[in-house]
C-alpha cells in the first residue's frame, strides 16, 4: 500500500474508472490504481476533485493538507474508525494521574535513551569529548525522569535533556549546517527547518495510526490539551523523533543530499528558513523510504516491521493499555 504525496505545483487528483490520475492542465503526469492507496497528502498549491474525495471516503482513505513549508492545514477522514467506547475510556484515563504518570515516563525515557544511541552512532567518527559528556548527562536525566514525582517534573527534565541533545547534534553536523539550539515556528536555520518538516510528516503518520486504532489524537496523557493540538500524537512522537527524523536529517546533511542551496534565505527574524520546492520533494521521498524501512526494535513482536507498521503496533499497544487499565503494557521503542 502507498501513501501518495501530491507536491507538483498546480497539479490535481481526479478519478477515471478505477484509476487515480495526477494531472496538470490537460496533461496526465501519473496514474495509479485506487486499491494501492492508503493515504493521500496534498502539499502546497495542489487540488483534488469532489468525485474523487467522495470515493476516497467510501474506501476509508484519509486526505491531509499541508502547506509547501509543512504547516498542517487540516484533514478529511471517514468515520468508520471511530470507537466511541474506547475514546470514552481514553478520556477517563486522561484524568487518572497514576496512569498518565507511568505512560509519560515511558514516552520520555524512550526518547532520552534513543537520543543517547543516536549520539553514540554519530560520535564514532567525530570522537568529540563534549558529545561524550552530553551522553553521560543524558543518562543522568534518564535516571531523574524515572524517579520524578510528577509529569511536570519529568517534562522539565525532558526539556533540559533536549537542549543538550540538540547541542550535541550541532557539534557533529557539517560546519555549514551548524546550529546551537532547537528553533521552531519559524525555524531559524536550515537544520532546524529540516527537523520541523520531518516532525510534521511524522506527527501525521502517528495521527493516522491513532485514528486507525479508534483513539482520539487530541486527548493526550502527557502533553497539555489545547485547542487545535493533537496532544496524543505529540505524546507518541517523542520516542520516535531520534529514531526516524533526527537520523534521517543527519544522513541527508552529512551525505550532502541536501545542501544550503536548497533553502530559501532567511530575510527577517519572523520569516524563518524553508526548503525550496524541489528539495521538499526530495525530503518527502527520503522520508517515505525511511518510514518503509524494516526494523526489529519492538521487543513484543518477533518479526521485522516497517517503521510505519511499528507506529501502528505502538498505537495498538497504547489502546490495549487503556482498555486493560495497565500502563505497563505500553513499552517504548528502543533502538540499539
Amino acid at each position: 500500500m502507498t501513501v501518495l504525496y501530491l507536491t507538483e505545483e498546480g497539479s490535481y487528483l481526479c478519478k477515471e474508472g478505477n484509476r487515480l490520475k495526477i494531472k496538470k492542465s490537460k496533461d496526465t503526469l501519473k496514474e495509479i490504481g485506487l486499491e494501492k492507496i492508503e493515504n493521500i497528502v496534498l502539499v502546497g498549491n495542489t487540488h483534488i476533485t469532489t468525485p474523487l474525495t467522495a470515493e476516497l471516503l467510501e474506501r476509508e482513505i484519509p486526505i491531509t493538507w499541508l502547506s509547501s513549508t509543512g504547516k498542517f492545514y487540516g484533514r478529511l477522514e471517514p468515520t468508520t474508525y471511530i470507537n466511541i467506547e474506547r475514546q470514552r475510556e481514553q478520556f477517563r484515563k486522561g484524568d487518572d494521574e497514576i496512569f498518565c504518570h507511568e505512560l509519560s515516563k515511558s514516552f520520555i525515557t524512550g526518547k532520552i535513551k534513543n537520543s543517547q544511541v543516536l549520539l553514540r552512532r554519530y560520535n564514532r567518527n567525530k570522537n568529540s569529548e563534549k558529545v561524550e559528556e552530553i551522553i553521560k548527562e543524558l543518562k543522568q536525566y534518564h535516571l531523574k525522569v524515572c524517579s520524578a514525582e510528577s509529569i511536570e517534573q519529568m517534562l522539565g527534565f525532558e526539556g533540559n535533556a533536549s537542549k543538550i541533545y540538540f547541542k550535541a547534534l550541532g557539534i557533529m553536523v557539517k560546519d555549514e549546517f551548524h546550529f546551537t539550539k532547537r528553533t521552531r515556528q519559524p525555524p531559524k536555520d536550515p537544520f532546524n527547518s529540516l527537523l520541523s518538516f520531518g516532525y510534521t510528516l511524522l506527527t501525521y503518520e502517528i495521527y493516522t495510526a491513532l485514528i486507525n486504532k479508534g483513539l482520539h489524537p487530541y486527548a493526550g496523557f502527557m502533553h497539555q490539551i489545547r485547542k487545535g493540538h493533537p496532544a496524543l500524537a505529540s505524546d507518541l512522537i517523542e520516542e520516535w523523533r531520534p529514531v526516524i527524523i533526527d537520523s534521517l536529517v543527519m544522513s541527508l546533511v552529512q551525505k550532502e543530499e541536501i545542501t544550503l542551496d536548497d533553502f530559501f534565505p532567511q530575510c527577517t527574524e519572523t520569516e524563518g528558513v524553508y526548503l525550496n520546492k524541489e528539495a521538499s520533494k526530495l525530503f518527502i521521498k527520503k522520508f517515505e523510504e525511511k518510514i518503509r524501512q524494516h526494523n526489529s526494535y519492538l521487543t513484543y513482536v518477533d518479526y521485522p516491521l516497517s517503521f510505519r507498521e511499528s507506529l501502528q503496533f505502538q498505537a495498538g499497544s497504547l489502546a490495549k493499555s487503556i482498555e486493560e487499565n495497565d500502563p505497563s503494557i505500553y513499552r517504548p521503542v528502543l533502538i540499539r
